[in-house]
């Protein structure tokens, strides 16, 4: 078990519900409390709507409707200290560059190797910045994200 999940809560994003699944699996068999969305428009709804607090967010970069890159854009527009995990089958150094100036702090390609994300985020919780809590107030922020441009730059 890696340390520094328990109890941790962590929104998964990706449209492929076996690929959510198998997430969701290993991240409670470690300890975290999980809540998965199927695009990105839920996972904005979970955090402008949800009471409490998540602590890191796990997406898929290509899915429909929303990108993940427009996810992870929009994601650190309204929580900045968010830390976010970029997982793709379709990864290249130009789309990973952008991926972290966008705001994620880790950028991971498919097939995901298991033993590798954890390390990851193991690193992510153990890092100061992750004591923060996440509880800011967005909801009145939603309409504005939304009302903008959510096209990252």
């Amino acid at each position: 078990m890696i340390k520094n999940i328990r109890n941790k809560s962590v929104l998964i994003v990706d449209d492929d519900a076996r690929m959510l699944r198998a997430l969701d699996r290993v991240l409670t068999n470690e300890g975290a409390v999980t809540t998965c969305a199927e695009w990105a428009g839920d996972a904005i709804d979970v955090l402008t709507e949800r009471k409490k607090r998540v602590d890191l967010v796990i997406t898929d970069l290509r899915m429909p409707f929303v990108s993940g890159m427009t996810a992870v854009y929009a994601i650190h527009k309204i929580l900045p200290e968010l830390p976010i995990i970029v997982l793709t089958a379709f990864g290249s150094p130009d789309v990973k560059a952008e991926c972290l100036r966008q705001g994620a702090i880790a950028f991971l390609e498919k097939p995901l190797d298991t033993p590798q994300l954890l390390n990851v985020i193991e690193g992510v919780f153990a890092s100061p910045k992750a004591s923060l809590e996440f509880t800011k107030p967005v909801k009145d922020r939603k309409k504005e994200i939304f009302d903008e441009n959510l096209e990252p730059e």
